[in-house]
């Protein structure tokens, strides 16, 4: 069978697993990069190995980040850190619970190396700035999507640098920009939904110390960013950095440490796990000449630029998760005769776009503020469009000036 062919009936079926018969993300991806792999005809030992190299490459490349960004989550959870972030941003912002929500957002969301996890330990403090879904628990929520998309060392950015063999330097100084724009963007979005509007207070009043809180959030961002002013030191690489915050939270956690380890390592198994499935699809897909027959298909009917983005955006609806996304993508892609950032932002794009029904967030969102299906969507699929059809513009004209 031809790789498109095959690739789009893989698809399908995955979205079947997924969002009909609720199998796990590991065990369908793995099971769509093996049927994948027989339908384009490789052989069975061929097809194990590639599988076996997919799988490793993802786990080596991001299961220490992963576990190290769970750690620190859970302990700024436990030691109700996130409270104290949560309350100086608002001393900052002032009465603007929309903005402190959603800086918030943007930055737990760094260190935690999932804007899932950011989300649910943020959640039940931005409900104390009286906001409902419209206001300051979806501003959470759209913010930690967008940093967790553009800004390295996110495993979205890792998994796409590695495959386009750009450096980390570049893709942050492009980044952080257009991340910040679109914080910006969200914010004017939100603040025009309905919604009603109660003083901000706070649940409790004992906060920890800022040390104990923004230590484990700040310190591994400060090292990364250390790496860009001193080159090629080894505490500035993402493992490190996040290692040493991690370290840092186990240290401040005091007596609660260990039940800080042993949730930590439950929630990071099941990320690592479900990436290491993205892992081998995609290195499968990769190995079996699907971007050569694209770009044949394409040559002429679109423009360049188009096809990295429609690519991520039907991955992205059909799965819902963006480093799957960034994974299989940049893997379909290896190779396409485009500058490697104006890839990785188109990518990152279409990742933004289509946050719907396959989409895990859109239902933890809709669940824990307890809306319907237009609310979620309006507060939630269509501010993440927006910012995708923005980013996509932006490396849209990164590709014109690259001509």
């Amino acid at each position: 069978m031809e790789a498109l062919a095959a690739f789009l009936l893989t698809l399908g079926m995955t979205g079947i697993l997924l969002l009909k018969i609720r199998l796990r993300p590991f065990l369908s991806l793995v099971v769509a990069a093996l049927v994948y792999g027989q339908l384009v005809g490789m052989g069975q030992s061929e097809l194990i190995g590639h599988v076996g190299f997919g799988l490793g490459r993802v786990f080596s490349a991001l299961a220490i980040i992963i576990f190290s960004g769970s750690v620190i989550a859970e302990h700024l959870k436990v030691s109700r850190g996130v409270e104290r972030i949560v309350a100086d941003l608002v001393s900052v912002t002032g009465t603007n619970g929309m903005l402190a929500s959603g800086i918030a957002g943007y930055l737990v969301s760094l260190p935690a190396m999932c804007c899932m996890t950011s989300y649910l330990i943020l959640e039940p403090v931005v409900k104390c700035l009286g906001q409902e879904i419209e206001g300051s628990g979806v501003m959470t929520a759209a913010s930690s999507v967008i940093s967790f998309n553009l800004i390295y060392p996110s495993p979205v950015m890792i998994a796409l640098t590695g495959n386009f063999d750009v450096s980390s330097a570049e893709v942050l100084k492009a980044g952080l920009p257009i991340s910040l724009l679109l914080l910006l963007v969200a914010l004017i979005y939100m603040v025009r939904l309905p919604a009603p509007k109660t003083p901000i207070t706070f649940c409790r009043d004992d906060l920890p110390s800022r040390v104990r809180s923004w230590a484990p959030l700040l310190l591994p961002i400060l090292l990364i960013l250390g790496g860009f002013i001193f080159p090629g030191r080894s505490f500035a690489s993402p493992n490190m950095a996040l290692l040493i915050g991690a370290l840092a939270s186990v240290a401040l956690s005091g007596d609660k440490a260990d039940a800080v380890i042993r949730s930590a390592s439950r929630r990071a198994g099941i990320i690592i796990f479900d990436l290491s499935g993205a892992g081998a699809f995609g290195y499968v897909i990769g190995q079996s000449g699907l971007a050569e027959d694209l770009t044949s298909i394409m040559d002429g009917a679109i423009p360049a630029v188009v096809l990295p983005f429609l690519v991520a955006a039907i991955l992205q609806l059909a799965q819902g998760s963006r480093v799957v996304t960034a994974v299989i993508a940049s893997e379909m892609l290896r190779g396409y005769p485009l500058e490697g950032t104006t890839m990785i932002f188109l990518i990152c794009a279409g990742a933004f776009t289509f946050s719907y029904v396959s989409d895990p967030y859109f239902w933890l969102v809709k669940e824990t503020a307890k809306t319907g299906m237009k609310e979620t969507f309006f507060g939630y699929t269509l501010p993440l469009t927006i910012c995708g059809l923005l980013v996509f513009g932006t490396a849209t004209l990164r590709w014109f000036l690259f001509l």
